[in-house]
């Protein structure tokens, strides 16, 4: 059964910290240099902490993480942070700019980020929904969102479904096969390689938060 090396998941793991570095540092700088709305209400800043659960289906990234983490679970917690950008268009309709930074794990005493940028649209009625790039052990995927933003006077209270959903995908393994020839009376060593076909499995993530809006 192919399996990814330690060495390989350590580099992703340091490619996709940096990046979550990278990304919630240049984020909290566009934050905090602006003020929570800007324009006369026209754009807000709904950034906030999340926190919330993975539930994954068997695939490539669960056999990532039980052949070299010792993972044999398909639940995972997430704990990050949600920059969000609201631009109003009525009062029927509003666009959304999200980037989400997560940390899964901590309760199997693991480090595994992840990477969302993702567009949509907030509706009057607190109902929302948005798409974009997912950045993860497994590699790059699409993400899709939905969820509803609860009111508690200044406080927002989203709650949020992500699914990321299963791609099949190609590789390539070097086969070595022994056989014994008995025409030529000999043991035959047999070097190939083989293209396998895997899935990446789907990942269910729900999550819940909280934010000022000013009024």
């Amino acid at each position: 059964m192919y399996s990814l090396t330690k060495h390989f998941i350590m580099r992703k793991l340091v490619l996709l910290t940096m990046g979550f570095v990278f990304i919630t540092q240049g984020f909290a700088q566009i934050q905090y240099s602006n003020n929570n709305t800007t324009s006369g209400n026209f754009i807000q800043n709904l950034s906030g902490p999340r926190v919330g659960f993975t539930i994954l289906t068997d695939g490539e990234l669960t056999e990532v993480l039980s052949d070299e983490f010792g993972l044999n679970s398909n639940f995972i917690t997430q704990f990050g942070y949600q920059f969000e950008k609201q631009i109003m268009g009525d009062d029927n309709v509003a666009g959304l700019v999200e980037g989400i930074a997560f940390i899964g794990g901590l309760e199997h005493g693991l480090f595994l980020p992840s990477l969302s940028g993702m567009f949509g649209a907030r509706f009057a009625s607190g109902y929302e929904f948005a798409v974009g790039p997912n950045l993860s052990l497994s590699g790059a995927a699409l993400v899709i969102g939905f969820g509803k933003t609860i009111e508690a006077g200044n406080l927002n209270i989203p709650i949020s479904f992500a699914w990321v959903p299963s791609t099949s995908r190609q590789r390539t393994n070097s086969v070595n096969e022994e056989y014994y020839d008995e025409e030529l009376d000999m043991w035959i060593w047999d070097s190939h390689e083989e293209v396998e076909t895997f899935h990446t499995g789907n990942r269910f993530t729900i999550t819940i938060g909280f934010n000022y809006r000013s009024r």
